[in-house]
């Protein structure tokens, strides 16, 4: 996961865009309610989000369009992690026939190419209560509802892993247990060649968490 402390430099409210300062860097993000000048935010951006590119696309949509070198390359099981100095360092995660064909290696020149709509600032979590799921074979427990949310959130087993700082293999007994207890499968791994697969929610998996969510109420309520 990038995640970035940014000041918001300009409001552009006819193209409902807000422009953030990253150590000295700009990016365009999609204007959200209460944004101002000069206010400090914390923003996350997946690296499922991040498209690289050797050269300019040209016109496109997507607002930031981003010059930067490659600084690291890291392969894990779903694909590889690819870091651009672009200001900033910013990760992609790519196949390994992305990697291949654009030919990426340590010091290459890339491009970082992301949408606005991408980029939000993150909101304080509020006090909610924690809740179990029970499934037709046993229960899911809060930690492993948060992990569900972290593969959700960071689009990776991997990423889940640094998240919830657990290691992989105790990563791969939780799904066999959420799995299990559920009685159907909320995650599943999708095999697509060498750093082409993944671990990733069913749709019965992101029901679930809709399902947690809409139960999780906010301590206040009701607190006596």
């Amino acid at each position: 996961m990038n995640r970035f402390r940014a000041t918001v430099e300009r409001c552009d409210r006819a193209d409902t865009i807000a422009w953030l300062g990253i150590s000295g860097g700009l990016l365009a993000a999609r204007l959200w309610p209460g944004a101002k000048p000069r206010q400090k935010i914390v923003v996350q951006i997946r690296p499922e989000d991040v498209l690289l590119a050797s050269g300019h696309p040209g016109s496109i949509s997507a607002r930031n369009v981003l010059a930067g070198h490659v600084t690291a390359i890291k392969h894990v099981p779903e694909g590889i992690y690819v870091t651009l100095d672009v200001g900033f360092p910013l990760t992609s995660i790519i196949t390994q026939g992305a990697l291949h064909s654009l030919r990426i290696e340590r010091g290459s020149a890339l491009y970082g190419i992301l949408k606005a709509t991408a980029i939000m600032p993150e909101a304080p979590a509020p006090d909610r209560y924690r809740i179990s799921l029970v499934g037709k074979k046993g229960e899911i427990p809060p930690e492993k509802i948060e992990f569900l949310r972290a593969i959700e959130r960071t689009g990776s087993m991997s990423g889940a892993c640094l998240d919830q700082g657990i290691t992989y293999r105790t990563a791969w007994m939780w799904v066999r247990a959420i799995n299990r207890a559920w009685g159907t499968p909320l995650l599943v791994r999708v095999h697509g060649g060498a750093g082409g697969g993944g671990t990733w929610l069913t749709p019965e998996g992101r029901a679930a968490l809709d399902f947690a969510a809409s139960l999780e109420i906010p301590r206040t309520v009701g607190r006596r």
